[in-house]
């Protein structure tokens, strides 16, 4: 059980880092100003990266808990 909340929390590790990645991409390099649906677009995707990276390491917790027991 704990190898495996090792490997959610790896995953949403990944996770995390694609979305830190998408959010430098959005503010170094704006398609135009001011923001286009294109940028509302990435925003949107960024987010999304970073709300399943919290779902991940949320349920390794979840699961790094349940070993205790």
């Amino acid at each position: 059980m704990r190898d495996v909340s090792y490997v959610v929390a790896l995953f949403g590790v990944l996770f995390l880092i694609a979305a830190a990645f998408a959010w430098w991409r959005i503010y170094q390099k704006p398609a135009e100003k001011p923001p286009t649906a294109k940028d509302s677009k990435r925003a949107d995707s960024a987010a999304m990266f970073i709300i399943v990276a919290f779902l991940l390491t949320a349920l390794a917790a979840i699961l790094a808990v349940l070993r205790w027991f």
